[in-house]
């Protein structure tokens, strides 16, 4: 769990949360269904948004504590809404980086030395 918490606090991770979907076109297949909601964190840890949209829904972070993620929003009205994420609930994805012609695993990729 804390090193759940180290990649959030760094910023800029993407990751799933343990019972959230949303029905899209996904996986192999490429078929409809209900798929993990995927949320992203902003580059100084102190944001999470949905990753399906360039001016998403978000909650502010107001802590990392020691077993969960608090966050806070206002609706129009100025209503505080609250919520938790449980660090066990969590599950950090692997970012592919996208190299046009690169077909291998990440292992690789980090090996890899370029030589101009």
């Amino acid at each position: 769990m804390s090193n759940i918490k180290a990649i959030i606090e760094k910023g800029n991770a993407k990751f799933t949360v343990k019972g959230i979907t949303e029905y899209r076109r996904c996986g192999d297949d490429n078929e409809y269904g209900d798929f993990p909601k995927i949320f992203r964190i902003n580059e100084e840890g102190d944001a999470i948004f949905e990753d399906s949209r360039l001016f998403g829904r978000g909650m502010n972070v107001t802590k990392l504590g020691p077993t969960c993620i608090t966050l806070y929003d206002y609706n129009m009205l100025g209503k505080r809404t609250v919520g938790k994420i449980s660090y066990k609930d969590i599950t950090i994805l692997n970012e592919t980086k996208d190299i046009p012609g690169f077909e291998g695993t990440l292992e690789a990729l980090n090996e890899l030395t370029i030589i101009k």
